[in-house]
This record gives structure tokens, sequence and C-alpha cells, in this order.
């Protein structure tokens, strides 16, 4: 008889495939919430299992006569300190608190920044509100975080009677507004350091917001070189208008020449741009571009912006003057300094 045919192999299974587990999303450093991160929520410090409620409740308290009107919740709280702040007062009661509590210099101190950081983010983001839709408005901004940094200067006066000699963690913005809203504020405050008339908006203040939004140097560096060009292009719209009445202003040294050079009179050697300029004013202008265009703060819906800018004052477009300039032979009777400017409108058109 013929041999039964062999019974077929059993198959086996292929060894199951490990899926890696999906990464956590990485968070701009700038919202990362350490174990150490202070509290957002003010009720939370005033709740009865909160370490010395009622201390911190007093610190809210004497704390919203930093920014009137903003903190209508703890304002309409029963027992306010004081109708009219009064300093002196203010540290008496704080200190008497502090000692009732028993708290260490270390505990008062850090207490006393965990109810700053809740009250600072309700502002901000009140002011966040100035810069968001189609009607912001820069004057509003500026207004707007001018009364953050009077709350700041306001609770730095009180810090030496919670714990003077303790060094802590510098507050910064803990809240959920997205980081390019805080850069848009910083940008138009600090920028408003340059028209500040009164003096207001001082250089102190505008590192200080720095340090709350947590932005670096170098982006700080970029942020207002791309805000001082905006003005630049706004002024170059108005034809310099907006100058006017700022000649001593500090940080205008050779602004209204330069403007008027460019948005006005023109720039020696260029068809079409006849007006006067010092070769210092010229050398600025270079300067400025060039850092412009080596921190990459310029867009090319900005460019495009720039050459619309150019073509309504002119009746030509910038690359027909850039043009012109190089058939006419202009650059031979152009400066160094001049002939550099050229060469950065050549580059601003990718050519």
């Amino acid at each position: 008889p013929s041999p039964e045919p062999a019974a077929p192999k059993p198959k086996v299974a292929p060894p199951p495939v490990s899926v890696p587990a999906p990464k956590p999303k990485r968070r701009l450093g700038i919202f990362n919430k350490s174990k150490d991160a202070r509290e957002t929520d003010i009720n939370a410090l005033l709740a009865p299992g909160a370490q010395a409620p009622e201390f911190a409740a007093l610190l809210a308290k004497v704390l919203t006569f930093g920014a009137p009107g903003r903190f209508p919740v703890i304002s309409s709280m029963s027992n306010m300190p004081f109708k009219e702040f009064d300093l002196d007062t203010a540290k008496e009661l704080l200190t008497q608190a502090r000692s009732d509590a028993d708290l260490t210099d270390e505990q008062s101190a850090e207490t006393f920044a965990s109810v700053v950081n809740c009250m600072i983010i309700d502002i901000i983001d009140l002011a966040s509100a100035t810069v968001k839709g189609k009607d912001s408005d820069d004057k509003l901004t500026t207004d707007a975080i001018s009364v953050v940094m009077d709350f700041m200067d306001h609770a730095a006066s009180l810090f030496d009677a919670v714990a003077s000699d303790v060094t802590i963690k510098p507050v910064t913005y803990g809240g959920s507004l997205k980081k390019k809203d805080l850069e848009k504020m910083f940008s138009i405050y600090a920028g408003s350091s340059m028209m500040s008339m009164d003096g207001s908006v001082t250089q102190d203040r505008v590192d200080t917001l720095q340090l709350v939004f947590g932005i670096t140097d170098k982006k700080a560096e970029g942020l207002m070189q791309k805000h001082m060009m905006k003005m630049m292009m706004n002024l170059m719209k108005d034809g310099g208008k907006g100058l006017e009445g700022m000649e001593g202003m500090p940080g205008m040294e050779g602004m209204e020449d330069m403007m008027s050079a460019l948005g006005g009179g023109g720039m020696p050697g260029m068809p079409g741009m006849d007006g006067e300029m010092s070769p210092e004013d010229l050398k600025q202008t270079v300067g400025m571009m060039k850092e412009l265009m080596d921190s990459g703060a310029v867009s090319e819906e900005e460019l495009a912006e720039v050459r619309n800018q150019f073509k309504e004052m002119y009746g030509s477009d910038i690359a027909d003057l850039v043009k012109k300039a190089d058939e006419e032979g202009a650059g031979e009777a152009m400066s160094d300094d001049e002939r550099e400017l050229l060469g950065m409108f050549k580059t601003i058109l990718g050519e």
C-alpha cells in the first residue's frame, strides 16, 4: 500500500510586534509645570485647609490696591483692611498676620509669591484682550500692561514686611495664554518705551516684563527688531508725520532724517530717491536692515508689505528702482554705505 501523506506542519504564529508607546507631547518651556510650580488658583490659597489662609487673604486684599478695579471678587470680600491704601499700615497688618500664622521667613515669602502669582495671571489675561481681533490697539495694550507693572511695583513695596532677607524664585506668568500673545504684548510695550512721553515705560519695567513673561534675551531682541521694522514701515507710509514733536526724545536721534530720506525725500544715487541723507543716518539704516535680515525676524508677508509701501510712495516697485540704479550706472556715484544699502535691497528681493 502507498504511504499516507505526511500531516501538514502546524503554522507557527509570528512573534508579536512590540509597538512603542507614544511619546508624550513636549510642551513649550514657558508653560512647563514643574513639581514645585506655584498655585494659580487664589481660592486654593484661601481654603480652610491651606497653609495660613488668613495671611493669604490679607495679602490678596492689600494687593488689590495695586490695580484698582481689576479684582472685584477680592475687593468685595468682608473686612477689607482700609478704604484708602496706606503703606505703613499695610506693612504693620502683614507683619502681625505673619506672626499670628507662625510662618518662617521662607514660608511667608513663598505664600506672598503664590498670591502674587495668582493675581498677576488675572490682570495679564485681561490685558491680552487688547491684542486679539482686528481692532487691536497698541495704546490700549500699553495702558493695560502698565497696570500690570504698577501692580508689580505695589507688590514689591510690600515684600520687606513679609520676608525682607529671603531670595525667592521670580514670579513668572503661569496662565493659559499662548506664547505668541505674551510675545505680542511684550513687543508692543517694549516698543512704546521709545515713544513714552511721560517716561512711564522705563527700561527697568521692560526688563521686568521680559522676566515675568519668561522671554530670553535673544528672543526679546528679535521681537524688538521686528517691532521696530513695523514702526518704520508705518512711518514710511505716513511720510514721517508720526515723528512730529518727538525730535528730542531719547532714541529718536537721526530718525527723522532717516525716515524723510526713506519715506519722503529719497536716497542719494538712486533714481527717484534724491533727498539728502547724512552718511551716519545712511549707515544706521544699513545696520538696522542688516540686523533685521540676520535675525530672521522679517517674514515673507512683511517683505511684500515693504515693497507695496515703496510702490505707494514712489509710484514704482522697489525692484524697478534697484533695476534703474544698476542700468543707469548710479552705483558708480554711490558711497560704500549707499552701495551696501542697495545690496540689502537686492537681498530683500532675493536677487
